[in-house]
């Protein structure tokens, strides 16, 4: 595990260090305790978020609202400054097509796109 949290630390994402610290745990738990210890097994998870996304459930953190509003409750400030950064990247607001409860919206929007990020700093 500690050569997994070595490889996602080299990767520079924008996001603030208590939100990363968050996000890289719940990644770590679920790439250990259901892929493996790898660099492979890192880069089959997040080939699976990018299939399927928080919405599928597949990150059992984030399935319930009440969950997802206690998370954004606790990280609101790096949450919303990650989401204003990502939209001033691609030059657009993005649209909660879904319409999901905005916590639940902006919890998943940051967690996929960090996921993203890791993914593209370590595999592309």
């Amino acid at each position: 595990m500690k050569a997994l949290t070595k490889l996602i630390d080299k990767v520079e994402t924008g996001i603030g260090k208590d939100l990363k610290k968050q996000f890289d745990t719940i990644i770590l738990n679920h790439v250990t305790g259901n892929y493996g210890k790898d660099k492979a097994a890192l880069k089959s998870f997040f080939n699976d978020m990018q299939k399927g996304g928080c919405i599928s459930g597949m990150i059992g953190e984030f399935i319930y609202h009440n969950d997802c509003k206690n998370f954004y409750v606790k990280f609101i400030d790096e949450l919303e400054e990650f989401k204003t950064e990502f939209e001033e990247q691609i030059g657009e607001p993005i649209k909660n097509r879904h319409n999901l409860p905005h916590y639940t919206f902006i919890v998943w929007l940051c967690f996929e796109e960090y996921c993203y990020q890791v993914y593209s700093g370590l595999f592309e």
